[in-house]
């Protein structure tokens, strides 16, 4: 990419092939707009170039997926490849998208914000924010906090960002919100009922007197597990009807769980195992007790197997029939997608191509049957070592939460086992009375019951973060490899408002109630947060302010899936955790100009 700066105009050179996803190209917009000019760079030169946008013509609504041609310009008049040139006039803030040729190439342009603060409106550079945070929990009612934000102020900040300001969830985590659209009840002083229109008239204050601006986070990965909304319409999370691949770990997880009462009660005692793990003795008869009692009584390996003899039942009916095949040598199974015990399935028109008789005789059609089942005997053979491998990490996971949370020096020392202080947090939310593990396993037949298990949402050590590690294909949860948030239930968007219109319906709403009153947001585990989810929820920020200044707390360990995120999000400025002031994070502006 080549990028000139001239004055109020900067030129993009295209050339073919040239992708510029992982690539930043950021214009900082001044309070007369911008023009971006396209102009053809010799591999393109004497070919016929269309460059098509996403940026809206003056006047009109940004819509993502509506592009439109831009004209070339002709400065000597004449068609001259050389100097003819295509442009944008840039006055709105946001992430756009342009294109040209038939995948020559394309890329992003990020028009960064204008922010505005004092009684005359004079603008804020973008390169000038210094930004304190306030923990919004901490702060009291509603008509202290001019007093607790002075600080601030005569600090010399210019942009204050508040943690969130809705109903927390039991836990009392900033990030875990129980109610995405009410205004926390705790900043009411008894006799007072503070709503967002209050909290506007104080940020509008800040901007105008104090000259500071205020952002505050918006969270789209999960919902406080206690959140009404989220019990009343389940399918906005990852339970087991929408997500059957999970069930085999949330037997594993209601498994460990007993196994947790068990340790509390003292019932390991005998084998030497006390619910105070302090040693590594206590550690491998835990590991013991899992091969040993765990896994025989769960069976998980079932969830990924054939049953043997239906399959060569139908295989040897449709050898009688003298069944046709159109498939192809080779056998393999295909995973049941309900994720039944035996519910796996082969492709029979494969396994007629694979073993065929010579000739129709019951003895012929007796041995192609045995050569089958063999097969399939070894087929699930396989699966079972697979499954034992998912069972060792799940085993090693579990043991290495165990050292950090109860013998590390460094770790929270929780002490002895108890249902408050489980072995491990548990990654399934159970809305239903103690019983036994066998009782529990006949949920795995009643959709009814299913529907409210769902999934707490985490992260996962080194990542792909633009992987979700709640879908099918992942065996994050059954592995145990999630480090989770046992106060939160992850979120399940699917691919657009038409796979969960509650759920996309009830964010656009925080969305906009929250760009209403503050002039930024800060994305709270952006890394986690599915880009499609992210993009039309700042595209309607946007829509409400289109001056939203958006900060991210990104951590990706890649420079280039960063880029990813600010150019298709639109981002100002990175939350970074600085190497020379510990834990402390620091914002880190994406690019100037």
């Amino acid at each position: 990419m080549f990028l000139y700066k001239i004055t109020c105009c900067c030129l993009l050179l295209l050339l073919q092939g040239m992708l510029l996803l992982l690539k930043l190209c950021c214009v900082c917009v001044s309070s007369s707009g911008f023009e971006l000019q396209f102009r053809l760079g010799p591999s393109l030169q004497g070919r016929r170039v269309i460059v098509h946008t996403n940026y809206p013509l003056e006047g009109q609504r940004f819509i993502r997926n509506n592009f439109r041609v831009l004209a070339w310009n002709y400065p000597t008049g004449r068609e001259d490849d050389s100097d003819k040139f295509c442009s944008l006039e840039l006055n709105m803030a946001g992430s756009y998208q342009y294109y040209f040729g038939y995948r020559l190439g394309g890329g992003y342009i990020v028009v960064d914000p204008v922010l505005r603060v004092g009684g005359d409106n004079h603008v804020l550079p973008l390169d000038c924010i210094t930004i304190q945070t306030y923990l919004s929990k901490c702060l009291g009612p509603l008509e202290d906090w001019p007093d607790r934000l002075r600080v601030a102020k005569e600090s010399g900040y210019n942009m204050i960002h508040f943690t969130p300001l809705q109903t927390l969830g039991e836990s009392r985590s900033c990030y875990s919100l129980a109610d995405q659209l009410s205004f926390s009840p705790e900043f009411s002083p008894e006799g007072k009922s503070y709503g967002w229109e209050d909290v506007g008239e104080l940020v509008e204050k800040l901007r105008t007197e104090w000259n500071m601006v205020s952002i505050t986070d918006v969270v789209y990965n999960h919902t406080a597990a206690n959140s009404v909304w989220i019990q009343q319409h389940p399918e906005c999370g990852y339970n087991l009807m929408n997500s059957p691949h999970l069930r085999p770990a949330w037997l594993l997880d209601r498994a460990i769980w007993h196994l947790t009462t068990r340790v509390a009660d003292g019932r390991y005692r005998d084998k030497g195992l006390s619910a105070d793990i302090t040693c590594e003795s206590h550690l491998n008869v835990l590991r013991g007790v899992f091969w040993e009692d765990i896994f025989p009584q769960i069976k998980l390996w079932e969830f990924f197997q054939v049953q043997v003899e239906s399959a060569v039942e139908e295989f040897r009916i449709l050898l009688q029939n003298g069944g046709k095949t159109g498939g192809k040598p080779g056998l393999k199974i295909i995973q049941d997608p309900q994720y039944r015990r035996y519910g796996n399935t082969v492709d029979m028109d494969s396994a007629l191509e694979t073993f065929v008789p010579h000739s129709s005789s019951p003895q012929h059609i007796e041995e192609c049957c045995d050569w089958l089942k063999r097969r399939l005997t070894e087929l699930n053979e396989e699966q079972f070592h697979i499954v034992h491998q998912h069972q060792e990490q799940a085993v090693n996971c579990v043991v290495g939460n165990i050292v950090y949370e109860r013998l590390a020096d460094h770790g929270p020392k929780l002490g002895p086992v108890t249902r408050k202080n489980p072995l491990v947090t548990r990654y399934f939310t159970f809305p239903f009375a103690e019983m036994t593990l066998e009782q529990e396993m006949d949920f795995l037949s009643q959709p009814d019951k299913m529907c409210h298990f769902l999934a707490h949402n985490g992260w996962v050590m080194s990542d792909d973060p633009l992987r979700n590690f709640a879908e099918p294909g992942s065996n994050v949860y059954l592995r145990r490899e999630l480090i989770c948030w046992g106060d939160s239930v992850k979120l399940r968007y699917g691919n657009g408002p038409q796979d969960c219109p509650y759920l996309w319906e009830h964010m656009q709403k925080y969305t906009e109630i929250t760009a209403k009153y503050f002039h930024g947001v800060r994305l709270d585990n952006c890394h986690s947060t599915p880009l499609h989810v992210a993009e039309f929820m700042l595209d309607a920020a946007r829509g409400v302010r289109p001056n939203l200044y958006v900060i991210a707390e990104l951590f990706t360990g890649s420079e280039l899936i960063d880029n990813v995120f600010v150019n298709r999000l639109g981002i100002s400025s990175l939350i970074r955790v600085h190497a020379g002031c510990g834990q402390r994070s620091v914002s880190q502006p994406v690019c100037g100009c």
